[in-house]
């Protein structure tokens, strides 16, 4: 990997991983109702600037329109929520270690339910280990109900986020649509859905809103939702999306460093621990590292 493509490489994990914080940080002013709203049309605004600047097009089919809609309700609208209301009761990074699992239960996902792949003694292996590193990262023996709350709302955050990107591969990846095309449009149609459903949710008066939060909040909707995808969009170009993906094992680790650094958050042992646990069981299940001495199971999963 030359120079370049390892430190937008790491530049990536870096944007993603400091968002954990960064959420934690707008969360001081914002309800996560409006922090999610905010955040949605921010990143819906950067995207769709880029598109007017570089010619390209918002235009999208009837049929691809509502795939947009439903992918955008579970990659974007449900663990946005899940993850700020997790993160009022958790650490920023434990939340990122837990959202760090994403790629794992996507590939349970593809594997078991749609059986997209055959379920080897390697898959099934990493997918146990990896879930014992979900299990210890959580610790449910040794928190408060508010705290586990908080890290079961991040974890079905990283569960709607695995669902969304199974459905997009399933539905929106077919359609050849431009990556920034298709990233505007979802935010877009997240923005409008979340827009909709406000008169459900509790809508809190901001009566102040301090400097920290308020760049925080910038953050999050410009750069880590906006400029972010097109990074990883070239990431991708540059070394492909098998090793690109690889991103996520790193994401974690800022995000417990950032925790650690800019909100003294302490470095429990069982996060460290079960992120590793977890990150290895991420490795085993895709085929990262060798499985020769695992036994491989034949035919597909049941679901």
């Amino acid at each position: 990997m030359e120079k370049a493509t390892a430190a937008r490489f790491f530049g990536q994990a870096a944007i993603w991983g400091a968002s954990f914080t960064f959420i934690k940080l707008a969360l001081e002013d914002f309800s996560p109702n409006q922090l999610v709203l905010f955040r949605l049309i921010l990143g819906a605004a950067t995207l769709a600037a880029i598109i007017v600047f570089t010619g390209r097009s918002f235009k999208l089919t009837g049929r691809a329109w509502v795939h947009v809609a439903v992918s955008s309700i579970f990659a974007n609208v449900i663990p946005y929520l899940l993850l700020s209301y997790g993160e009022l009761h958790t650490s920023a990074g434990l939340a990122g270690v837990l959202i760090g699992g994403t790629p794992l239960v996507t590939l349970f996902i593809s594997t078991v339910a749609l059986q997209n792949e055959p379920a080897t003694g390697r898959k099934v292996a990493g997918f146990i280990l990896g879930f014992l590193g979900v299990a210890l990262v959580v610790s449910p023996w040794n928190v408060e109900g508010s705290s586990l709350l908080g890290a079961l709302a991040c974890f079905g955050a990283a569960a709607s986020y695995a669902v969304g990107y199974a459905y997009v591969s399933r539905y929106l990846s077919p359609l050849k649509i431009d990556p920034i095309t298709l990233g505007a449009n979802q935010l877009i149609a997240a923005a409008v859905l979340l827009g909709l459903a406000l008169p459900f949710f509790p809508w809190p008066t901001i009566e102040t809103v301090s400097a920290v939060p308020l760049l925080s909040l910038l953050y999050l909707g410009i750069l880590a939702s906006g400029i972010a995808n097109i990074l990883y969009f070239r990431l991708i170009q540059d070394v492909g999306a098998s090793t690109a993906s690889a991103v996520d094992y790193v994401v974690p680790v800022f995000a417990v460093l950032f925790g650690a650094v800019l909100l003294l958050e302490p470095l429990s042992w069982n996060i460290i621990v079960g992120g590793l646990v977890i990150l290895v069981g991420m490795a085993l299940a895709e085929g990262r590292i060798s499985s020769s001495t695992l036994p491989q199971a034949s035919g597909k999963a049941n679901s």
